[in-house]
């Protein structure tokens, strides 16, 4: 078969690979210049490091077995990292069990129930039991109002802004039942994956070409060849094409009889500055940022994973947000932005300056976290479309799971298999 494939993140790339072991000729077309997708890399200090913050959890299994399949298992490491958590102006550690249970963030007796509460939802195995109900309202239920107004709903309404009454307990539930203390690293990065599978197309005979934004995707009949024609003035036609761009891209593309207007407004926009600082700027790995007047969610310190020296003793500081595409926070011109966060950064250390920065980046994607509701999964898009030789394989459709790098690997499987080429 002459397979198309539309993005060149995990999951188009693990359905090329798929594709072209089982010897069909692939093509993969990727808008942007660099592989990985949300999980693309900028080199600091000459070693790739992801655009936004990246691990795996050793629950990933399809992530894991696919490293290893490259060849690259023995440079995964694992690492027990620390969390805090900001809140009334201090920051708490919340590492442990021990942590979480005692936290002067909500006392002893309200601690035992969070922890009983979260315990229960690991042991719950079937998370569609939460489906029809929303996130905060089991959360003050059964993790108690105390917890769930100084940990979870902040977490919350950082993260969904307006749309955190919303969130399905469904989502909640993956996110406390499938993840571990542990977090897993790639040495070199995974930019290392993703470059890895590039190869191994091209030794198969398969291609990528960079710089093709797909913009129509026709279909010659009810089961002819599919065209695509791309930004460049470019046109490729295929047997068969798997898409993994966000389902807005794909219904605009292919004149999809679908509502756009409910999947534009179903996903929010991710934005994330990377800041190389010539010293630490908080003691912890993950520091979530559980004051309402902040305006980013959570700092994320890379280094105290990994060694700086691994980035010529740059410390690296992720500064991110997810927002409704038209928030100041995504608009607003990127330097500006950062003076912006300045005078936060200072709250959370009171002696950060601005001359620790010694470079910066900032990446913007407008669809990067659907919204899971408790109507979220009946308007989740099948991967057979209104085109009999397109599979739609996009992160909207993993559910209950939160989007990441391996529920994409398992995506990518489910897609080369759908399409008959694996």
């Amino acid at each position: 078969m002459n397979l198309g494939v539309i993005g060149a993140g995990a999951t188009g790339l693990t359905a090329a690979y798929d594709a072209v072991k089982r010897g069909h000729a692939v093509t993969v077309l990727e808008s942007a210049d660099e592989l990985g997708g949300l999980a693309a890399s900028i080199p600091v200090g000459g070693v790739p490091l992801e655009r936004y913050y990246h691990h795996i959890f050793r629950s990933d299994r399809q992530m894991i077995e696919l490293i290893e399949e490259l060849g690259l298992g023995g440079e995964l490491r694992f690492h027990r990292t620390t969390t805090g958590v900001f809140r009334g102006g201090r920051t708490h550690p919340f590492s442990t069990p021990r942590q979480m249970l005692t936290s002067p963030l909500y006392g002893l007796p309200a601690g035992v129930r969070f922890g009983l509460s979260s315990a229960w939802l690991k042991i719950v195995r079937d998370g569609e039991r939460f489906a029809d109900r929303t996130a905060l309202a089991w959360l003050r239920k059964w993790a108690g109002r105390r917890a769930t107004e100084a940990v979870w709903e902040p977490l919350l309404r950082g993260k969904f802004g307006d749309r955190a009454d919303e969130v399905s307990m469904a989502w909640l539930w993956a996110r406390v039942h499938c993840r571990t203390f542990e977090l897993g690293y790639l040495d070199g990065g995974f930019e290392r994956v993703y470059a890895t599978l590039a190869d191994r197309i091209a030794e198969h005979g398969g291609k990528i070409e960079f710089g093709r934004r797909m913009e129509t995707v026709r279909q010659d009949g009810d089961d002819g060849p599919v065209t695509v024609r791309t930004a460049d003035g470019s046109s490729h036609t295929f047997d068969h094409l798997i898409v993994t761009t966000p389902q807005p891209a794909f219904a605009k593309a292919a004149d999809a009889p679908s509502d756009d207007a409910v999947w534009r407004n179903q996903y929010l926009g991710a934005t994330c500055f990377v800041l190389e600082l010539d010293r630490s700027a908080v003691p912890y790995y993950w520091l979530n940022i559980n004051e309402p007047e902040f305006p980013f969610l959570a700092v994320v310190e890379h280094t105290q994973m990994i060694d700086p020296a691994h980035y010529g003793g740059r410390h690296l500081l992720y500064v991110g947000n997810y927002v409704e595409r038209d928030d100041w926070r995504f608009t607003t011109d990127p330097a500006e932005l950062l003076e912006r966060y300045l005078p936060y950064l200072r709250r959370l250390n009171p002696e950060f300056d601005r001359s620790w920065i010694q470079a910066w980046h900032f990446s913007r994607a407008p669809f990067a976290q659907p919204v899971v509701t408790p109507g979220y999964k009946a308007l989740i898009p099948g991967h057979r479309t209104h085109l009999s030789r397109v599979t739609l394989a996009t992160m909207a459709q993993i559910y209950p799971q939160d989007r990441g790098q391996s529920y994409s690997v398992e995506l990518g499987h489910e897609a080369a298999r759908i399409a008959g080429v694996a």
